[in-house]
């Protein structure tokens, strides 16, 4: 019962394959220098080639990027196949459309449970105009200025 924002966080694995998944655990840490923290299951694949390459990507999705949660919340290996890409500032895989990019250079590491907690240091980003995708009681929506 906790409204967030959806991303999809992007890295390149060791093989040089985009990689990336839907991820609604972050948050801003500091504004200076510009910081953002995100939490990823120990297990996952993303996971690892973040600690590979020691950067992400974070993509803020748009309010008319419900399909692109999707494709990255699924298990499957054609994700970056299904949507329109372009390469940033420092090498990422950066998803169009997106409301917001910030491509993060990984400062620390801290294991919790089974996650990995990374905070990592923006490096470069844009912003465009638009709402936001919102996340609620499993459902993606929209959020409306009042």
């Amino acid at each position: 019962s906790f409204p967030t924002g959806v991303t999809v966080i992007t890295t390149i694995s060791g093989s040089g394959d985009p990689v990336g998944m839907t991820v609604n655990a972050i948050t801003s840490v500091s504004l200076d220098p510009p910081q953002l923290l995100i939490c990823l299951a120990k297990s996952r694949y993303t996971a690892a080639a973040i600690q590979f390459l020691g950067k992400f990507a974070v993509n803020f999705l748009s309010d008319d990027q419900k399909d692109v949660a999707s494709i990255f919340a699924s298990n499957g290996d054609e994700k970056f196949n299904a949507v329109r890409t372009q390469i940033g500032e420092q090498g990422l895989p950066l998803i169009s459309g997106s409301l917001a990019q910030a491509e993060c250079e990984v400062i620390r590491i801290i294991e919790s449970g089974d996650h990995l907690i990374f905070i990592g240091e923006v490096m470069s980003g844009t912003s465009h105009d638009g709402m936001p995708l919102v996340f609620f009681r499993r459902n993606y929506g929209a959020w409306t200025a009042a």
